[in-house]
């Protein structure tokens, strides 16, 4: 009796495809592949340059392989599946793929969040793709899509989003992630909220490179309680040493009285791109810290437990370089209010128009004004009035935030990428 050959048909996005005269069959990331065989057959596959192609949504069986492609380099990488008849293991095929290489945007971003965490966000712009990720390795993944309204904006789906709007957005731009995402709550595992983050893949290796004088906004929170934290930093002696001025009302290091300046020993922390800082005075007082570089800028990141806070109490932290210059600009950003709008400022004001999660609009215009010698210290402020309290802001070329004043507003923040 004659023997059945193997043969396979193969079908790329839905339509049948046809192997080149170099035998491969040409596919590009995010494609889904499906290789159909005339019998029941078992299934391998392998990626020509190790590691490179892997799959996302895999359905293997013996009457079928289908799996969408995901090339992780830049570089285009050959792909093989095979089949052998399960009936009869000396009959078998294969179709050889040209994967293209992936999107250079395709990334994992280290991501410090305004809930006190750190966690890792991988990025694949060819499944449109995502995987939030935290340091307990409680993962989250699912798909985003382009946001229309702005430039380089994107939206994550995710099944913790139950409000009338996704305010979950973010912005891509010089190897920096800026944008909001449902992250559990402070003190919770179950409970969601939509909070502000930064993620980098450029973070600095190199602790001289670590040194500057930044200009820092920051939360402290717990489950029940939130507050405000804002001092000038100053990474100083080739990035070995932290100073900050413990005074009262906001200083600069430079006009810090004697007696009030903390100094820090900075040394690596566990991973290569964090920094630990232990007060000199007072081991206790310690934390870790990173610093991006976005746009060529250097910007000063922490999220994390807070070593001498209360119970239970985290923080996030971002610092941006002192400059004199104050120029006007426009950021996309996501506040801890769960909004996403614009963010506006020029010498003399600050406005911001949003959307909030159950869809309706707001807008806030303040007064801005100097705080401080403008050679020292550059971070502004919008009082709101009367008891309600007042905004601190701060801005590089990059990145502009604005934190509440300790009182009624302490605890709030909002941050985004300038245009």
């Amino acid at each position: 009796m004659a023997t059945t050959p193997m043969t396979l048909t193969v079908n790329v996005n839905g339509a049948a495809a046809t192997a080149g005269t170099d035998g491969l069959y040409a596919a590009k990331p995010g494609d889904t592949i499906e290789v159909v065989p005339n019998q029941n057959a078992d299934w391998t596959s392998a990626s020509g340059t190790a590691d490179a192609v892997t799959l996302r949504n895999a359905d293997i069986s013996p009457t079928r392989w289908k799996a969408q492609i995901v090339n992780t380099t830049t570089a285009a990488s050959n792909f093989t599946v095979s089949a052998k008849a399960s009936a009869n293991a000396a009959l078998t095929k294969s179709a050889v793929f040209r994967i293209a290489g992936g999107d250079a945007r395709n990334a994992q971003y280290r991501v410090y969040a305004t809930n006190g965490s750190k966690q890792t966000l991988a990025l694949d712009f060819d499944t449109m793709s995502y995987t939030m990720t935290d340091d307990a390795g409680t993962a989250a993944s699912d798909t985003f899509a382009v946001d229309s309204t702005v430039a380089n904006g994107y939206l994550f789906k995710s099944s913790r989003i139950t409000s009338t709007v996704n305010t979950a957005r973010f912005r891509l731009a010089d190897n920096t992630v800026v944008g909001a995402f449902p992250f559990a709550q402070a003190g919770s595992t179950t409970a969601f909220a939509v909070q502000p983050f930064i993620a980098s893949k450029a973070l600095v290796t190199t602790q001289a490179e670590l040194a500057g004088t930044y200009n820092r906004l920051g939360i402290n929170l717990t489950a029940t309680t939130r507050d405000s934290n804002i001092r000038q930093v100053a990474v100083t002696a080739g990035g070995a040493q932290v100073l900050m001025c413990d005074e009262v009302a906001i200083t600069a290091v430079a006009n810090c009285p004697a007696s009030s300046v903390r100094t820090y020993n900075v040394t690596p922390a566990s991973a290569p791109t964090d920094w630990r800082i232990t007060n000199v005075a007072n081991p206790a007082d310690t934390g870790v810290f990173s610093i991006a570089r976005i746009g060529g800028e250097n910007v000063y990141l922490s999220a994390g437990a807070a070593a001498i806070g209360a119970p239970g109490e985290v923080v996030f932290r971002v610092g941006v370089r002192q400059q004199d210059a104050w120029p006007s600009s426009t950021a996309i950003a996501s506040d801890t209010n769960g909004t996403w709008g614009t963010l506006n400022l020029d010498a003399s004001s600050y406005a911001t128009g949003f959307i909030r999660p159950d869809g309706s609009n707001g807008t806030l215009g303040l007064t801005v004004s100097q705080i401080g010698a403008p050679a020292a210290l550059n971070i502004r402020v919008a009082p709101l009035g009367g008891s309600s309290g007042a905004y601190f802001l701060v801005q590089s070329g990059k990145i502009a935030a604005v934190v509440g004043a300790r009182g009624p507003q302490g605890g709030y923040m909002q941050f985004g990428l300038i245009d």
